[in-house]
């Protein structure tokens, strides 16, 4: 069954790279709750972790955008290679 202009595959990537994202944020504010608490310095450690939650999904998200573009290149290549357009 067709899904559409992706696959099977890439809904399942686009999935997995969502849920990444969440996971990211949440443990980076956990983290961030836990050292306000042991040091007393709420808020800053929530906010702390949010932003460097909130980065580390954006850089999870720009890895996965670069490496499916080099794999679309090399696939495109390949069929140029071959002929088939």
């Amino acid at each position: 069954m067709a899904l559409g202009p992706f696959s099977k595959q890439d809904h399942l990537q686009i999935t997995t790279l969502g849920l990444e994202f969440a996971v990211s944020e949440i443990l980076c504010v956990w983290a961030g709750y836990w050292m306000d608490k042991k040091l007393g310095s709420f808020p800053w450690g929530i906010i702390v972790g949010a932003v460097a939650g909130f980065g580390l999904g954006f850089y999870q998200i720009l890895r996965a955008a670069k490496q499916m573009a080099r794999e679309n290149a090399n696939l495109q290549k390949a069929e140029k290679k071959d002929g088939r357009r």
